[in-house]
């Protein structure tokens, strides 16, 4: 999930980069617009997205899945429990989103509660307020004070720029701009485009005004006579919007001839960072057989058979020899700092049932196939060999993943390709007397390279 995040960020950041650096002086407002909801919509769906190529390799190999899917080692949950980073994250995120969604409420709030006489001038909802704030507008009603509606009259610049921000709906681009803070507030790119939004809004309104044949200088003293008076509305798009240089340079500015290519380059840019960003998935040409390994079963009693050696004879025929049980397990190997060492295989338990892949044995066999990245191996390695041991936790979350085999490339591929295959993936914890518990799945795979 962190990958993709990280995308995430690290897209919409060039976006906004892009248009500092080639957009923002240009006098397109409307195109600006598009750019800028298009840049968040797809810097947070394109790190999402899979598409899958044609794989790598020419080479044809066989991926062998022993039919002992779950070689389940039931394993009651520890009574002394570790602290968890990822629930502490969680809680922090949560709390921030609330303080934010709390926040956004408030201002709402703000704007509903004002006091004042709601009119109705030209066919525009118009609310008369009794507070000395300068006029705003926001969703579809105009909010101004009582003071601004004189003889029945209100200003026809004053009024014609606040019903260019409900006509093109600009209410909406900062709502959604609060959504995506909310849910990703550790985004700063995004504080930079609700800054260009806005200023891009003013930009919009302060356009339909002047094609109306309105003397540019009188609308200028216009913004300027507003400058004084303040307000802490920060939904609302206000008349006198605090960025009047950059508003009264963008309305002398004239058309720059280099305004198409600009547009294509941003255009390209998105092409470009869609190749850079998307999830690209190889089509494996690893042919996938699934054999059956005789297990013994006792009621609900799982018992682990600890070696399942294979015999490879021509080209695509895979012969077994007779399974052999070890009553003790192989000695433990050593582990790095902070990983859990494979667990040997407790008494049998009563009433145990093991864990269950979310869309099943099959599904995880397909995933895995796909995600195996068989380029760095070739007919020198001939037959590789490895068991794949996933960790799930009493709440069927994979915690831990680690592979057993003579080949540690072989290893190293295996458990990158099952972190791929179950991330985001909960499991239907396995039980032990009707009570959940953790579990380790074995999962044993043989590869012959031809």
């Amino acid at each position: 999930m962190l990958v993709p995040i990280f995308k995430m960020i690290l897209c919409s950041s060039l976006l906004i980069g892009i248009y500092y650096l080639f957009l923002q002086r240009e006098k397109m407002f409307r195109f600006n617009r598009f750019y800028l909801l298009f840049a968040l919509v797809f810097s947070y769906v394109i790190p999402f997205v899979k598409i899958n190529l044609p794989a790598v390799s020419q080479q044809k190999d066989q991926l062998i899945f022993d039919e002992i899917p779950t070689q389940q080692l039931i394993q009651n949950a520890n009574p002394t429990s570790q602290f968890d980073w990822m629930n502490l994250i969680l809680m922090i995120f949560g709390f921030v989103s609330i303080l934010l969604i709390i926040k956004s409420v408030i201002s709402i709030k703000k704007i509903i509660e004002l006091k004042g006489i709601d009119i109705n001038y030209q066919n525009q909802k118009v609310k008369l307020i009794e507070k000395n704030l300068p006029p705003f507008s926001f969703w579809n009603k105009i909010y101004l004070n009582k003071s601004y509606f004189e003889n029945q009259i209100i200003d026809n610049r004053i009024f014609l720029h606040e019903k260019t921000h409900l006509v093109q709906k600009h209410s909406l681009d900062i709502l959604f701009l609060e959504i995506l803070k909310v849910i990703s507030w550790f985004n700063p790119a995004l504080y930079f485009y609700k800054k260009t939004m806005t200023d891009n809004h003013e930009f919009l309104a302060d356009e339909s005004i002047i094609q109306q044949q309105n003397n540019v200088k009188d609308y200028q003293q216009l913004i300027l006579s507003e400058i004084l008076q303040t307000q802490n509305l920060s939904l609302t798009h206000q008349f006198n919007y605090n960025n009047t240089k950059k508003r009264f340079i963008m309305m002398t500015t004239k058309k720059s001839k280099f305004e198409k290519t600009k547009k294509l380059f941003a255009i390209f840019a998105f092409a470009g960072l869609s190749i850079l960003f998307v999830q690209k998935v190889y089509a494996s040409e690893i042919e996938t057989v699934t054999q059956p390994i005789p297990t013994e079963i006792a009621g609900n009693n799982f018992k682990k058979l600890d070696t399942i050696p294979h015999r490879i004879e021509g080209k695509n025929n895979v012969k077994l020899k007779n399974s052999k049980k070890v009553k003790t397990p192989p000695a433990p190997k050593e582990f790095k700092e902070n990983e859990l060492p494979i667990p040997p295989p407790p008494p049998p338990a009563v009433n145990a049932k093991p864990a269950e892949f979310p869309e099943g044995i099959n599904a995880l066999r397909k995933d895995f196939s796909q995600n195996f990245d068989s380029s760095a191996f070739g007919k020198k390695d001939g037959v590789l060999k490895t068991s794949i041991y996933i960790s799930i936790d009493e709440n069927g979350k994979t915690t831990d993943i680690k592979a057993e085999g003579p080949n540690q490339a072989f290893n190293d591929e295996a458990v990158r390709s099952m972190k791929i295959s179950t991330a985001d993936k909960v499991w239907k914890p396995a039980t032990e007397d009707g009570k959940e518990s953790a579990t380790v799945f074995k999962f044993p795979i043989t590869m012959n390279f031809q």
